[in-house]
């Protein structure tokens, strides 16, 4: 095979084409502090939007406080007297009390006359929903990919994330979902809220009340949160029990959100009336349990789902394209590409009628080549040829490929 050096004197003609990848890392954050907190009044009664306290007076001039719980879950309720005098209560204060869902009238505390005349007090609560004190979470369970079976999407950022991912959201993880694709359970459990009656979204603070969710209560006590869902997005109702691979929303771009995907994580309740998301494992395409990392891509395999291929980027070598050759039309001399994941694959394609010796220089920025960085090949007329494989580089957010042809024709 000839050689070709810049002083060779034959004439070269030139293609310059130079590409950019951005590898963006959508951000997100979520805000669902599912707490009430009761404001301390002296009115006969208080209540959030699913727990009520109310009180009725005794004979002897003392009360006795109740609460309800319209919720479908339990709810915990820590209750206080920041003032109390000419009144003793019959437990020690404050007051923990784990409410059955659809619970009515269940007693708190009681309140006698201590002996002195002047009697007063201010009252105050704090809901919370799911069990603070006895949620577990099952360690050994390995949850599905929230997406369709058999496709593969990538995590856009991961635990501890250094966007938003800190926090409440710590363990949350961001996939790569565009708007209107399909979300699927997690795990089985009870929906118990859904917000999806909004359309707006951006990266500003300002949106994070905006963004539409679904809730899930798991068996174990703890909550799948699915956020970012398009508006109308929730294909799923308040107390439907829903099965592991289930099709339950829509992807969306709601709420603060720099761009359309899906956060999810799984969160247990403090008592404090916050929610704290917690490391989980997820089962891979080959049913294993593993932990995900970001930047990585992931097969959803749900069970009774069909077989299907798999193809990661990263696991792409030049050997696989051994003898690569493709027949194609008439056209002109040119680098074809194919994307998979982050991975990029490049073809030479010579749509001339004649035989030509390329040279090709690539030119790259953030991007490492399986190849050198100068390739050589001749190619016969209306073939395709492997070329090389271009990845980014490990922590790069935008990176640059391109390349510059130099070729003479040999027959």
């Amino acid at each position: 095979m000839q050689r070709f050096y810049v002083d060779c004197p034959v004439k070269w003609d030139y293609i310059n084409k130079m590409k950019v990848l951005r590898f963006s890392c959508i951000t997100s954050s979520i805000l669902l502090l599912f707490i009430a907190v009761l404001a301390p009044q002296p009115a006969s009664a208080q209540s959030d939007e699913f727990v009520t306290v109310h009180r009725t007076e005794t004979e002897d001039g003392g009360y006795i406080f109740y609460a309800d719980n319209s919720n479908i879950i339990p709810m915990y309720l820590s209750f206080d007297f920041e003032s109390l005098n000419g009144l003793n209560a019959d437990v020690d204060l404050p007051v923990g009390i784990l409410l059955p869902p659809g619970s009515k009238d269940i007693e708190i505390v009681r309140l006698s006359r201590n002996g002195e005349n002047r009697v007063s007090f201010r009252s105050s609560a704090l809901s919370v929903r799911g069990d603070p004190y006895n949620a577990r979470h099952d360690d050994s369970h390995a949850y599905l990919f929230p997406f369709a079976h058999g496709t593969k999407h990538q995590v856009t950022q991961g635990e501890n994330g250094s966007f938003t991912h800190m926090g409440e959201n710590s363990y949350a993880i961001d996939f790569d979902l565009d708007a209107g694709q399909e979300i699927y359970a997690a795990r089985a459990g009870l929906v118990v809220e859904v917000k999806e009656d909004s359309r707006s979204g951006g990266p500003a603070a300002r949106y994070s009340s905006q963004g539409n969710y679904i809730l899930i209560y798991h068996e174990d006590g703890t909550f799948g949160n699915y956020v970012h869902l398009q508006y109308n997005g929730a294909l799923v109702a308040v107390g439907e029990e829903v099965a592991a691979g289930q099709l339950i929303g829509l992807s969306g771009n709601t709420g603060r959100s720099s761009g359309p995907h899906l956060h999810f994580d799984v969160r247990i309740p403090k008592p404090d009336g916050t929610m704290q998301s917690i490391p989980i494992s997820f089962l891979d395409h080959e049913g294993k349990a593993i932990r995900l990392e970001e930047g990585r891509w992931y097969y959803a395999n749900h069970p009774g789902g069909e077989k299907f291929p798999v193809v990661f980027g990263d696991d792409l070598e030049n050997s696989d394209y051994s003898g690569y050759l493709e027949i194609i039309p008439s056209g002109p001399l040119t680098v074809r590409t194919e994307k998979i994941d982050s991975t990029i694959v490049a073809f030479l394609q010579n749509g001339s009628d004649s035989r030509l010796a390329i040279e090709t220089t690539l030119q790259l920025k953030g991007m490492s080549a399986s190849t050198p960085m100068n390739i050589e090949l001749e190619v016969a007329p209306k073939t395709e040829v492997f070329l090389t494989i271009l990845r980014p580089l490990p922590g790069v957010r935008q990176a640059q490929y391109g390349y510059q042809l130099r070729y003479r024709e040999l027959d």
